[in-house]
């Protein structure tokens, strides 16, 4: 980690931070993260892709030291956003890594430039039918440390940032027993930083995304990483199989015993899945 680097760029009307992990001859992978957290809670998959990869992870706008904008936020802006760090970095068609929020916008990336994407891996993107803020399967997407929240309940969000941050570190770490430690710390920090004002906004436009419209138009290698509903995993068995349907070439995991946060719960079968479907991708590349 000691040799990650930090910058910004500006686009879209915003400052966009990112965090990059140092050999920039390897092929580029850029992570995008969920609602409220931000790219650094990408650093522990980070260290282990960097062995192989130019590793790269913006904060969306809004997040971390990205800043915000008073447009509407929706996700195809999110996308343009992804877009204006590729091309302001050079990348080389590169693979997108995406959870929630980061993983609907990896979709669109990938069906409105499939020019500028080699391969897309989604963790629990939330691939929802009904309005938002209206059902229980949306509770999963925002849902509170300690279990599910109703969809427009940031409470737990305020009660975190209010603390200074080793209480917060305590705080989180009692609230995820279960995560390894080079989780937490990130994903505290993240709390403190993502602005209010994103929160609603973004979680609208998740609940508006069309993805049968988006699958149906992607056609770089797709791989769907799912978890279990009753877990809190938002993205249910049956649909993942109906959006692998609708897209040319996509594969679909489903990790036992892991809830929305996929890889924070079964971080070892998570990057088995995402390094094997890379390893193929990149055999039939050449």
């Amino acid at each position: 980690m000691s040799q990650w680097t930090e910058g910004t760029i500006e686009a879209n009307g915003i400052r966009i931070h990112y965090t990059r992990t140092g050999d920039q001859q390897r092929r580029s992978i850029l992570l995008l993260h969920g609602l409220t957290d931000n790219g650094r809670c990408w650093s522990r998959a980070a260290t282990e892709l960097a062995t192989s990869y130019d590793v790269i992870m913006p904060d969306a706008r809004g997040h971390g030291q990205s800043s915000l904008s008073a447009e509407a936020i929706s996700i195809a802006l999110l996308a343009e956003d992804a877009v204006a760090v590729i091309r302001a970095l050079s990348l080389d068609r590169p693979i997108l890594i995406g959870h929630s929020m980061g993983a609907v916008t990896a979709a669109m990336v990938a069906a409105e430039y499939p020019d500028l994407v080699r391969a897309i891996v989604l963790e629990d993107p939330p691939l929802l039918d009904a309005p938002p803020l209206q059902t229980d399967v949306t509770k999963a997407l925002i849902a509170t440390p300690d279990g599910p929240a109703s969809p427009s309940t940031w409470q737990w969000l305020f009660e975190l940032r209010a603390l200074p941050p080793e209480e917060r570190l305590i705080k989180a770490r009692a609230l995820q027993p279960a995560w390894a430690e080079e989780e937490i710390d990130p994903w505290a920090a993240s709390k403190a930083e993502v602005q209010i004002a994103v929160l609603d906004a973004a979680h609208v436009a998740i609940g508006a995304f069309p993805w049968r419209e988006v699958f149906a138009r992607i056609q770089c290698p797709m791989l769907l990483i799912t978890g279990d509903p009753q877990l809190g995993a938002v993205l249910t068995p049956e649909t993942a199989h109906q959006a692998a349907a609708l897209a040319r070439q996509c594969q679909v995991v489903q990790i036992a015993g892991a809830g929305h946060n996929i890889r924070r719960d079964r971080y070892e079968a998570m990057l088995r899945a995402a390094t094997g479907f890379l390893a193929k991708v990149e055999a039939e590349a050449m």
